[in-house]
This record gives structure tokens, sequence and C-alpha cells, in this order.
């Protein structure tokens, strides 16, 4: 069994001038100096931080390197090795970094089970701690469709967030998603709706969810009932739209305009908006003369293509996701082809509640 022996005088390697490198040099001479004093080790100062623009130390003294590449923050791989002497964290990327730092404490026996609490390795004898798993890698994700996400609620109090984002990148998700709904979305000022922990774990902006229907207002059903879907030969309002109306996509234009155009001003590094029809309303699509040639899934690609059109003229880098089963997805089934700007999700992220416990979306 290998051992991390936090006893050494380490001194800890990162490129500075980068936040994800700063704050995981911070944090991680944190951990060390937490697990010296569990151990007794007689050490009263945490590891030194030392900027990578400056040089290297020497090279017989205990050494921590921190690379956090240069990729895209999609690029979430990180590979970490444990020499006699040397411990070298490599990340894809700063969201990366981040991943191999918190898979390296977690091999030491770190747990964080929820915001706010974490689970400690007991204190080993002279300092020495084994690695309880050495696996030490991840492989970037190939596709947005694979990265780990983490629901935020729109009731969520701002002390609350920033707990889950630091809860969020040690458990190693790489996106937040925060609801439309948010009123902090609509406002000014970069703590209003965005923890300034996203930045400093590198952890990457989305927003949306089961919000599909907000492009379709609901009390435009009272005017224009002909814009929302047939059921049992009468037009209701609950879940959706009828999508092969015109005039519906005309709406979901205007809407989307008014919703997306603010929020992509104000958040500009906002990469990913996720567009899933409501719980309970997967299947629940139009059954008028003219939606009947398309099934459930044919009509919500149809609904998302056209966000996907406004959405790119605004943005023309953003993605956005649909959310479909793996039943849904089988392209012999489908008759509508995704726009380039689409991908879609087989499963849907993990939300949590205010009191920080898990719950699947």
């Amino acid at each position: 069994m290998d051992f991390f022996d936090v006893s050494k005088d380490w001194t800890i390697l990162a490129p500075l001038s980068v936040p994800a490198a700063r704050k995981g040099a911070e944090e991680l001479s944190q951990y060390i100096d937490l697990l010296r004093q569990k151990a007794g080790t007689g050490r009263r100062q945490p590891p030194a931080i030392q900027d990578a623009a400056a040089g290297a130390p020497d090279d017989s003294a205990p050494l921590i390197i921190l690379n956090p590449g240069e990729g895209s923050p999609w690029r979430n791989g990180f590979s970490w090795r444990l020499g006699e002497g040397r411990l070298e964290i490599y990340g894809d990327s700063g969201r990366g970094l981040w991943n191999g730092i918190f898979d390296f404490l977690a091999a030491l026996g770190f747990r964080w089970p929820e915001p706010d609490r974490e689970e400690l390795p007991p204190p080993a004898a002279g300092g020495a701690y084994p690695l309880r798993d050495r696996r030490g890698r991840q492989a970037p994700a190939s596709s947005a469709a694979d990265l780990s996400r983490l629901i935020i609620g729109k009731k969520e109090k701002l002390k609350s967030r920033e707990a889950l984002a630091r809860w969020a990148a040690r458990n190693k998700i790489d996106c937040l998603v925060f609801s439309l709904r948010d009123r902090r979305l609509k406002q000014r000022g970069p703590r209003n709706h965005t923890p300034e922990a996203l930045e400093h774990y590198a952890l990457i902006f989305e927003a949306g969810g089961r919000e599909l229907s907000l492009l379709a207002p609901r009390p435009y059903f009272l005017l224009r009932p002909e814009l929302f879907r047939m059921e049992s030969g009468r037009r209701v309002r609950d879940f959706n739209f009828c999508p092969t109306n015109p005039e519906t996509i005309g709406l979901l234009k205007k809407t989307g305009a008014a919703i997306f155009g603010p929020l992509l001003r104000r958040r500009p590094e906002l990469q990913t908006i996720h567009l899933w029809p409501g719980r309970g309303g997967e299947n629940r699509w139009c059954s008028c003369p003219a939606c009947r040639a398309f099934s459930a899934a044919d009509q919500y690609r149809i609904a998302v293509n056209a966000a996907a059109d406004l959405l790119t003229e605004l943005a023309p880098e953003i993605k956005i996701s649909l959310y479909e089963t793996p039943d849904d997805g089988d392209e012999e089934r489908n008759s509508i082809p995704l726009r380039p700007a689409v991908f879609a999700l087989n499963r849907l992220p993990e939300a949590l509640n205010a009191a920080g416990s898990g719950k699947g979306e």
C-alpha cells in the first residue's frame, strides 16, 4: 500500500495567475495542514505555496505540482501520481485540475456526503496516510452530454448556494444548472446569480431544466387556445403546446428572446441552456390533426429546434440540451433531426433540496 506522508516539508507549486490553480493550491494546503493536526506531526504551518512562474524549489525538496492545463472547461479529465517526495496533479483544464485534487483527497479517505459536512480519514501514526484508491485518472468527457451536473433550486439562498458549489466541486460535479425562473438571473451584479465559488472551482454555469413550457406562457391560453396542445379533441393548457402551429413557433421565439436575450447579455459565460418538459409531461404532446403525424419525441424535437434557431442567433456558441429516453433517441424512430447546437441527455442530473440531501431530478 502507498502512503502520503504529511509530515514532510511539502511545497505546492502552481501557476497562481490561474484562479482555479491558485484556489486549488490554497485548499490543498489547508487539507494537508488538517491531516497534520490530526496526526500530531508537530508542524504548525500549512505547506508553502509558490508560483510556478518563479521556478521550482530545489529538486530534493518534497514538491506538489498542480498543472491546470489550457483546455476548455468541458475537458474535465485529470491524472495524478505520487512518488517519493513528489505529488503531481494534472488537469485537462481548471475543472479537470479540481477533479484531480478531490480525487486524490478522496483516495486518502475524505468524503463530502452533503454541503458543509465532510468526513476525514482516521489519524495516521507519524503522518503517513494510506492511499485507499490508486486509480488517479479520468478521461475527459467525450461530449457535453457526459458532463456531471447539479441542479440548483431557485429558492436556495446565496449562502446555501455557495455551500452547494463547494460540495459539487468536491464530488467532481462539473456543471451547476440554475433555473430560468430564478429572479437572480435577471439582476445585475456578479453575486446576484452566480456565486463566486463558480469561478474559484472552475464550475461550468448552465441554466434551464424542466422549463420548456416557459416559452409558451400559460396566460396565452385564454385568448389563443389553438397554440396549445390538443387532447381527446379539446385544447388543454397543462404541459407543452402545439408545435406544428407556425404561430406557436412564433410565440416560442418571441418569449425566448425576452428570456434568453437579457440572460446572455448579463452572463456571457453561460454555455448551455437545458429545455426539458415538465415532470409528468414528457410524452404528453399534441394530438391535433397536424401533430398526429409526429410522435411525442418528434414534437419535442420540433420545439427545441425552434428554440435552438433563436439561441444560435443570440449566441452562436451556445448549446441546448433536450432530455430523451434511449427509445426516444433512437434515430430510426425519429424523423426530425436535431440542430447542430442541440444535444440529447438520456438521464437527468441530480438535484439537491435546501437541506442538502440528494434526490433524483
